[in-house]
Parts: C-alpha cells; sequence; structure tokens
C-alpha cells in the first residue's frame, strides 16, 4: 500500500512540470505596425461601409534602407525572404498567413491577405493588399511583415504611410474611400496604434 503510494506521487511530481510550463513565446525577427482606421473629421458617416477591399502601402524609411541594401537575402525574393513573407508552407515566420491571424492584434478587423508585395527600386516601399469582412471602422489593420529594431539594427525601424497609400474599394473594384494619418510614421511592433482617417472618395 505503502509503496503504490509512494509510487503515485513520483508519478505526480514528474508530471507536475510539464503541466505548469507556460508555452515559450515565439520570437520574430519581423513584427507589425496597428493601423486603426477611422472615419476624418469632416465625414458625417462612415466611409468604410461597402469595403471588400484595402490596399495599404508605407515607405521604408532610411535604417530598413540601409538594411535590405545590405542584407538581400532578407528581401522578399531572396533566399530567406520567401520564407517570411510567405505562406506558413514555407517553413518560416509565415506572415502572409500569420498577419491576419485572429488575435494578431486587439480590435482587429476580420481580414484577409490577398497579397504582400515589396518593392525596392525607386520607391522603397511595402505594399499589402486585404480582403474585408464586417466593420471595418474603429477597427485594426496588422501591417508587415516589418524587421524588428533587433533584426534591422537600429532603435528606430521606421515606416511612411505613402502619399494615396491607404485606399478602399467595394466589391465591384471601384474606390469608395482613401485615407491618411498624421503623424505619418511609426515604427515596427510600437505600443500603439498609427491611425488612418479615411473620407468618401465621392465627397
Amino acid at each position: 500500500m505503502r509503496s503504490t503510494r509512494l509510487l503515485r506521487l513520483l508519478i505526480a511530481a514528474a508530471l507536475l512540470p510539464l503541466a505548469g510550463c507556460p508555452e515559450e513565446k515565439e520570437i520574430l525577427t519581423h513584427g507589425i505596425v496597428k493601423l486603426e482606421m477611422r472615419r476624418s473629421q469632416n465625414q458625417a458617416s462612415n466611409p468604410y461601409l461597402g469595403t471588400a477591399r484595402v490596399l495599404i502601402t508605407m515607405t521604408y524609411q532610411e535604417c530598413l534602407s540601409d538594411l535590405y541594401e545590405a542584407n538581400p537575402d532578407l528581401r522578399q525574393n531572396g533566399r530567406e525572404g520567401e520564407a517570411i513573407f510567405g505562406g506558413y508552407d514555407k517553413e518560416g515566420e509565415g506572415w502572409s498567413d500569420r498577419l491576419c491571424e485572429p488575435g494578431t492584434t486587439s480590435a482587429q478587423a476580420d481580414c484577409s491577405i490577398m497579397s504582400i508585395v515589396q518593392q525596392l527600386s525607386m520607391v522603397e516601399q511595402l505594399t499589402v493588399e486585404y480582403g474585408i469582412a464586417g466593420e471595418l471602422e474603429g477597427r485594426v489593420l496588422p501591417f508587415g511583415p516589418l524587421p524588428t529594431k533587433e533584426t534591422a539594427g537600429c532603435l528606430d525601424p521606421i515606416v511612411r504611410i505613402a502619399i494615396g497609400g491607404a485606399k478602399g474599394y467595394n466589391g465591384e473594384g471601384a474606390e469608395i474611400w482613401t485615407g491618411s494619418a498624421n503623424p505619418p510614421e511609426a515604427v515596427t511592433d510600437q505600443g500603439g496604434e498609427l491611425v488612418v482617417e479615411a473620407a468618401r472618395s465621392d465627397d
């Protein structure tokens, strides 16, 4: 009887660390900027009604431009870039699948990624195309992937929303709103959101 009880105690002690260990947080080389979608001050009604698709373009500032110049493997068409910008099937961070996963950020819009396109000639920028289901006003769109400060090797991996870099389209493909941000710059994984204010294109 005593030996049986001792055996049970030993088994319980062995299983306790397994049951009590929290999951280790995944360390990522890239992160996001959170875009909070609001109406502009001159909009009496919700400008986002009918939005089926959103196109956001942000330009890389000096730190990130220098990073991609010095590290071609990290570019979207580079040896490491495919696994960063692509889906989980590429066995990397898989941002085309990760970006719109539920719970990526709070107050997140119901979105899906249609495309992520990096441009490094002439204007250095990243464009993300989202499919939208449901409400967008007051919701947050995660934008990325963007190198973290550890990956970039600087304290300010800054991106700036491009002029005309926030647009919304209805299901027929017609542009229905444009947006801007003030201030227009953000840093990868900063605490707060970059506020995008939209107005109807036909106003």
